[in-house]
């Protein structure tokens, strides 16, 4: 039977395949303006950037202005994988819309004259791009032990070839329709080799492995926030979060005879797998930035859990090539469909929800001499606590409570750290800033560690209303994946580059709102009073 989340993904090695899939909607590894990238993300306890708004809410209410802002960017992916001793680099390059949005500031004065209580309330909208999806990895070597027909040899064995289709009609049947699983002699039809494996034994000969994983689409999310300032002390702010994601993955494992095969006509065989996931969600951010004295701010925000409800169309296809033999009766042929004309493999889709991991995250700022501000951020997170739950009939009723103990099983809590900095010299401005992201695997269940380290830098110019800001961003981390059961286990070594553009007006100043009696008066002022008469003090 198919999995939820099908698609092998190079995300892990040991854990189920579901479970890569359920990681990465629940990981943000983009958002936010050129700024906001430029300091790694610290902007807990700053604010006063669009990014912030799916961050801390609280920052949307440190803008003195109304600002609007557009913010394109460029993404190039490269992934290094050795595999058996052989290493491929593959890349993937999209332009793609990082964030944009607006925000409205209003300024409040108390009628009486008082300088305390509300300064202003902001509202927000904002669209920040979660993760990017676009990658295309290729993993090649020479294997002269095994093969991922193996796996389905070790399946097969015990049912009766007529209900292999029963038993799984997207790898296994296939595989037996297109001639690379056989009966046993004396098995009563039950027992199975595949035909690659004998040639391998003992022989020296080998076959060559091939995946090729492509994929596409990205998640994103659009903040719709509201926040207060007080007393220019404490910035409070909430947000509602709709999240939209759009994943597709065409899958292509193929293992080719690196040898003469006379006995069985073997040449190659491809295994492929496309998957398309899309879905929404809704989560919930609170938060607060509290300004202790001028030079120091602290702040916290809570982000709910993601509550995602989301559709799988998944479907295989097989394609097996033989040479002339005696298997073949001396005729070469490609093998694409069954006995009864039906292409090899099979489709399914699937609904269920998916809901996230609490995100906790709590910041300080250091103001340096009115020109500098440096910045670090704390975010917890548990990734365990990821959980699915679905009604349909399409899934085995076991699988949903197996995936979800697997998670977790593999998964723990991850702490992150962000650090930021930027000094203006007006007009411009320099920033840098460096966040590590904790390992989310369970390395005595899981077998390793996954560490993601981001590096960046930028530059901003503003002239009058005008700001125009550049950052650079490298995100860097290792992984291991297997294609199958007991395969030799690959390397994977990816580095993301982001190249991010903001152009931003402000819209100021603001117009202060008056009372009734306020405007009145400032239109028509009282008279002066009259002189003092003469001889008065």
């Amino acid at each position: 039977m198919a999995c939820l989340f099908s698609a092998i993904t190079p995300l892990q090695t040991k854990a189920q395949v579901g479970e890569a899939d359920a990681l990465r909607y629940s990981q943000s590894i983009l958002g936010g303006t050129a700024r906001y990238a430029a300091m790694g993300g610290a902007f807990c306890a700053v604010g006063g950037d669009l990014g912030s708004l799916g961050y801390n809410p609280a920052g949307v209410a440190v803008f003195n202005n109304s600002q609007l802002e557009f913010t394109p960017g460029l993404t190039i992916q490269s992934t290094n994988a050795n595999y058996n001793g052989a290493s491929t680099t593959s890349q993937a390059n999209v332009v793609n819309v990082q964030s944009m949005g607006l925000v409205g500031t209003r300024k409040v004065r108390n009628k009486d004259g008082d300088a305390g209580g509300w300064k202003s309330y902001s509202f927000g909208i904002a669209y920040n791009r979660l993760n990017n999806f676009d990658d295309n990895v290729t993993i090649q070597g020479k294997n002269y032990n095994s093969t991922m027909l193996n796996d389905l040899t070790t399946q097969a064995n015990g049912t009766n070839y007529q209900n292999l289709p029963n038993l799984d009609p997207y790898k296994v049947s296939p595989a037996w329709q297109a001639g690379l699983l056989d009966t046993m002699a004396n098995s009563n039809a039950s027992q199975y080799f595949n035909i690659i494996q004998p040639s391998l034994t003992g022989s020296g000969n080998y076959i060559l492995q091939t995946e090729n994983i492509n994929t596409t689409g990205s998640m994103g999310e659009t903040d719709i926030s509201f926040g207060g300032n007080y007393n220019d002390k404490l910035f409070i702010g909430g947000t509602i979060g709709i999240v939209d994601v759009n994943y597709n993955l065409t899958d292509t494992y193929t293992e080719a005879a690196g040898y003469t095969d006379v006995t069985y006509g073997f040449s190659n065989y491809s295994y492929i797998q496309n998957l398309n996931t899309s879905g929404t969600g809704v989560n919930f951010k609170l938060g607060f930035i509290y300004r202790i004295m001028d030079w120091l701010r602290v702040g916290g925000a809570i982000n709910s859990p993601t509550y995602f409800s989301m559709t799988d169309n998944y479907s295989t296809t097989w394609v097996a090539n033989y040479i002339a033999s005696p298997y073949t009766n001396n005729t070469a042929q490609q093998v694409t469909t069954d006995a009864y004309g039906n292409i090899l493999g099979s489709q399914t889709s699937y609904n269920y929800n998916l809901t996230t991991p609490l995100k906790a995250i709590a910041g300080a700022a250091v103001v340096i001499n009115h020109q500098g501000i440096l910045s670090a951020d704390y975010e917890y997170v548990n990734y365990s606590n990821i959980n699915l739950n679905s009604g349909d009939p399409n899934l085995s009723p076991g699988y949903i409570p197996t995936l979800n103990t697997a998670i977790a099983q593999d998964f723990i809590q991850a702490n992150n750290l962000k650090f930021g900095f930027e000094w203006v010299l007006y007009p411009l401005s320099f920033r840098a800033g460096y966040a590590i992201y904790g390992n989310p695997f369970n390395d005595s269940a899981v077998g390793y560690k996954s560490v993601r380290t981001s590096y960046s830098a930028g530059i901003g110019i503003k002239v009058n209303n005008v700001s125009f800001d550049f950052a650079y961003t490298l995100m860097q981390y290792s992984e291991l994946y297997q294609p199958y059961t007991n395969a030799p286990t690959a390397t994977l070594k990816t580095n993301i580059s982001n190249a991010i553009f903001t152009l931003a007006y402000k819209f100021g100043p603001t117009t202060p709102h008056h009372h009734r009696r306020e405007r009145f008066n400032n239109a028509y002022p009282p008279p002066p009073p009259p002189p003092p008469p003469p001889g008065a003090y």
